[in-house]
């Protein structure tokens, strides 16, 4: 199935594109919905997990259409060894439709909310920065080997976006 319902950071352009390689313009974006779930802070990570239970309100995402089997492989290496792919019901349009979600695996949810709006005010750049350095180990290693440097690839994407804010500021 190549529907992807993106909750998270994959919702930015910015990082879909700089994940996938290329411009995004020939995907199909449909704002969708998964019903009793929520959005939480991963522990120590910027980015969310989605946890479900059915009492919570549901989570606005956004449907993909169109990845090709590449933009897949890359997706599927930019959620590591944390995330795997899961199906999901999603509602649009007061519809139902399946699509593939990326499910916690690795991962613990704090029990923090996550906010896409917040997000992208305050992390979206940062999350960029971190993508590219991450992505830049795409085809040089697996998932499972590349998770290794994945502090390593932080802490130099923190460097690089506060020296980029100096010379801003």
């Amino acid at each position: 199935m190549n529907k992807f319902f993106f909750y998270g950071t994959l919702r930015s352009i910015p990082i879909l594109e700089t994940v996938i390689g290329h411009k995004s313009d020939y995907l199909e974006f449909i704002p969708s919905f998964a019903p009793r779930s929520e959005l939480r802070l991963v522990i120590n990570e910027i980015f969310p997990v989605i946890v479900f239970n059915d009492s919570y309100e549901g989570v606005h995402g956004t449907l993909v259409k169109g990845l090709n089997g590449e933009d897949i492989n890359r997706i599927l290496f930019f959620e590591d060894v944390e995330f795997t792919p899961q199906q999901l019901d999603i509602e649009i349009n007061g519809e139902i439709e399946q699509a593939s979600y990326f499910s916690q695996q690795g991962v613990r949810p704090s029990d923090d909310p996550w906010s896409f709006d917040e997000w992208q005010q305050k992390d979206e750049r940062l999350s960029v920065v971190t993508a590219e350095l991450w992505m830049e180990l795409y085809g040089k290693y697996s998932a499972e080997e590349a998770d290794r440097y994945w502090n390593d690839v932080k802490q130099t994407a923190l460097k690089k976006y506060q020296s980029e804010l100096i010379k801003i500021g």
